[in-house]
């Protein structure tokens, strides 16, 4: 299978699985070949992350007043993303890729020529009008270039300025590539890579890393965080050398960052409890940076349960993890934690550049509820946790209504044994924004960093 007719199929068919999943699964059963792989990804991609504004500017130049069949439209937008947005691919391929693949279905033959000429037409007059929403003065428009959805501006008008809001659109704009964290020992230093005890670390020392350099076909450079080297591109973590024997991890940079915190904190007594650990990468860090520690995984979700279990296995800590499958508000643990380390459901919302297709799936008219579990979930953490103990509240949400309203409101019903640590990190530079009042918060600035939050709470 070609990948402009996975892309279509991926985007027209996948209900259940995440689209990175159902094009895996499409792709092996088709035997597709890695460019078609390749193609079909980008398409995707690039029509979930800024779906809205395709929509937009289709509807400049679809001038039908007949409501068009979903295959035809989902055509359509994919066919504007990839002319506006590919780069080092024929828009005469492209084009004629999508009309081909829509000829395979009969009923759909009707609609051809007008796919032809809708998709013609915007490659004519479509740049204009992206440089139009690129420069906008709208908050509207600006929201659309970046992908952000326009019935949630409002949330984001509530958690910040109108300047920093251009800010963090600018920010969106940007590709998002893989980050990786190198396990064991030593850091990644100016002059070039220092890490005992790993072989692929030794590998990559080997010569010098001034301007990035090539690993096994991957341009690599160093990150300002230990232990870390930046992509410059967005990889599959089984496809890396080093992956399968514990060396490596694809792990943003802000997760890198969020769970680091629990080795500046954390007293190296007592039980870490990681109320909802998912795939366990942030506790496979937690336990390589803590090597006398012991720690506790929660999650409501079996699946991730199981594939936490393999990560901690593939790290060769699973000797130190307990892990319990069900609702954190109901498990106990084994002991009293002196560390608590929450990362709550959230909407992501600053995951959306790497991951843009939790945005369309999440249901916004729970999203209320979704801010309540969080509160339930931090009151619980601080009632778990040991006297003399801290809890670290985590989220990939740029919202202040998960945020900063969630430590305060559950911070009120314990103010007489629980405080917010103040100056919680000592890191420098654009990245870092004090929240308003409470944690603090990691913006998206580059292509390796998404959207966090982090709060860190001392109980007496």
């Amino acid at each position: 299978m070609r990948g402009i007719e996975a892309a279509l199929k991926v985007l027209n068919e996948n209900k259940i699985f995440f689209a990175s999943e159902a094009l895996r699964k499409l792709a092996d059963r088709e035997k597709m070949k890695a460019p078609d792989i390749s193609l079909a990804s980008s398409l995707i991609y690039i029509v979930m992350r800024r779906r809205e504004l395709w929509e937009k500017i289709t509807a400049n130049f679809l001038h039908s007043k007949e409501k068009l069949p979903g295959q035809v439209y989902t055509a359509i937008l994919t066919g504007a993303g990839g002319l506006l947005e590919l780069r080092r691919f024929s828009k005469g391929i492209l084009i004629n890729g999508i009309v081909e693949s829509l000829k395979r279905d009969r009923s759909l033959n009707k609609y051809i020529s007008l796919v032809n000429a809708v998709l013609r037409k915007i490659n004519e007059g479509g740049e204009e009008l992206i440089n139009k929403f690129k420069h906008s003065t709208s908050l509207e428009e600006r929201a659309m270039f970046a992908g952000i959805p326009v019935k949630l501006l409002p949330a984001w008008i509530k958690t910040w300025t109108r300047s920093e809001l251009f800010e963090l659109f600018d920010m969106f704009e940007q590709p998002s590539y893989s980050a990786v964290r190198l396990s064991e020992g030593g850091a990644v230093m100016p002059e070039g890579l220092k890490l005992e005890n790993n072989p692929l670390a030794s590998k990559l020392a080997l010569s010098p890393l001034t301007g990035g350099a090539r690993l096994e076909g991957l341009k690599y450079q160093l990150s300002d965080i230990s232990q870390a080297l930046r992509l410059n591109e967005s990889v599959l973590p089984v496809t890396l050398p080093g992956f399968a024997e514990g060396l490596c991890t694809v792990q943003n940079e802000s997760s890198i960052l969020a769970a680091s915190l629990v080795k500046k904190f954390y007293s190296g007594k007592g039980l870490i409890l990681d109320m909802c650990s998912g795939r366990g990468v942030k506790a496979g860090q937690i336990l390589q940076e803590n090597p006398a520690s012991k720690i506790e995984c929660w999650e409501l979700s079996e699946k991730r349960s199981e594939s936490a279990a393999n990560e901690l296995e593939r790290l060769g800590v699973k000797d130190r993890a307990a892990l319990k499958t069900g609702d954190a508000l109901n498990l106990e643990p084994l002991e009293s934690p002196s560390f608590v380390m929450l990362d709550a459901p959230c909407s992501g919302a600053g995951t959306w550049n790497r991951k843009p297709e939790s945005k369309w799936k999440l249901d916004w008219k729970k999203f209320d509820s979704i801010v309540a579990a969080q509160k339930k979930l931090l009151d619980r953490a601080l009632t778990l946790c040991a006297p003399g103990g801290y809890v670290l509240y985590i989220t990939c949400s740029l919202l202040k209504h998960e945020n900063e309203n969630v430590i305060a409101e559950v911070l009120a019903s314990h103010v007489q044994d629980c405080t917010e640590v103040s100056g919680l990190i000592d890191w420098k530079g654009s990245a870092f924004k004090k929240g308003k009042p409470y944690g603090f918060y990691i913006l998206p600035v580059n292509p390796w960093l998404d959207g966090f939050y982090c709060s860190l709470i001392l109980k007496r």
